[in-house]
């Protein structure tokens, strides 16, 4: 017999069964569905697929009644039976077959197309396994758990996952998801149980968001004088551009300890001004101002579009004492902020 057609037949029955005691083994919607049950299994029996059995006129009727049994009122408590096991019905309160635990799991690998199949088909034959070995749906339940079938299922994909974002973090040159996923591919090989890997995997997620939030508004706001710069380059010089540059000239070193070169000796808004804001500077503005390298467009923003608009400004000095940061509810040095997002010093979590 077809399995997903044996699954959805066994459901079937054991619903039917359920019934039997609260309506009494005379209810004729109950018959009804029996006799339509046993044709539909001796049907299935003889080779009908699910294609077949789903179109039968008696499958349509048969998921009606279940319907219908659902809503039928139950029988007074003391005319209620007890079921006994006798002509293939199931006692009241028994034990469903593993196949029913089971459907859920083919009606996914029936679902899958190829590739999917390559990468899970290994976990999916295991299950079918031990819905072979189990007595019941409680015993095909108790063997998962202690066959770490689902574990692994669970495990591999994260691991997957962890590697394929890692290479793609090596292009976005962004030093907390780098750390993240090497931080994930470690922990996830070490766990050994799924609620393990579910509160690491939740654990890790949470503190990782905040340090790439952080970061990016870390390199936003260390790089405040540049990007005036740019605005003027890109939209010129309006009145709003140039005294926001203005004002960011004197704010920064007011309150930050930052100047234009301070800005460009931290290493980590070099690492984004040379991987990540450099070689999306269109080709045509290289071409236009004839730079060819990060440095040249840093130099080139602060002569034309920064230095000519400060002019008669005081000229600020670097104060290291203020360039201070916070993370994870520490000061820091601003330009410790690379190596603090490569080793971060996230805080202990501590169970009661």
């Amino acid at each position: 017999m077809d399995v997903t057609v044996k699954q959805i037949l066994d459901g079937f029955r054991f619903s039917v069964s359920n019934y039997t005691s609260s309506l009494g083994p005379s209810n004729k919607k109950l018959l009804r569905s029996k006799e339509l049950l046993e044709f539909l299994y001796e049907k299935a029996n003889e080779g009908a697929d699910m294609a077949e059995i789903s179109m039968d006129p008696c499958f349509a009727e048969v998921a009606t009644l279940m319907g219908e049994l659902a809503a039928e009122p139950a029988l007074p408590p003391e005319e209620q039976v007890s079921t006994g096991t006798e002509g293939g019905s199931v006692s009241d309160g028994e034990i469903p077959p593993a196949s029913i635990a089971a459907a859920g799991y083919h009606m996914a690998y029936d679902s899958m197309g190829p590739a999917a199949r390559d990468k899970q088909g290994s976990y999916y034959s295991r299950i079918f396994e031990l819905e072979e070995q189990a007595e019941n749906a409680v015993h095909f339940n108790t063997l998962m758990v202690e066959d770490g079938v689902l574990f692994e299922m669970s495990r591999e994909p994260l691991l997957e996952a962890a590697k394929e974002t890692l290479a793609q973090a090596e292009e976005i040159h962004s030093p907390s998801v780098d750390y993240q996923q090497k931080l994930a591919m470690k922990t996830y090989a070490e766990v050994e149980t799924i609620a393990e890997l579910e509160f690491q995997g939740t654990l890790m997620a949470e503190l990782s968001n905040a340090e790439h939030e952080w970061d990016a508004l870390y390199i936003e706001v260390v790089g405040l004088l540049p990007a005036c710069a740019q605005a003027i380059e890109a939209f010129g010089p309006t009145d709003d551009n140039v005294a926001k540059l203005k004002n960011s000239h004197r704010f920064m070193p007011e309150f930050m300890g930052i100047t234009w070169d301070e800005v460009f000796a931290d290493s980590r808004y070099l690492l984004f001004w040379k991987e990540v804001l450099w070689p999306i500077v269109p080709a045509e503005k290289k071409e236009k101002y004839k730079v060819n390298s990060a440095e040249g467009w840093r130099d080139l923003l602060k002569e034309k579009f920064y230095d000519p608009y400060v002019k008669e400004e005081p000229i600020p000095a670097a104060d290291p004492s203020k360039a201070r940061t916070r993370f994870w509810r520490k000061v820091y040095p601003v330009h410790e902020t690379l190596d603090l997002l490569n080793d971060p010093p996230r805080p202990v979590i501590e169970r009661d």
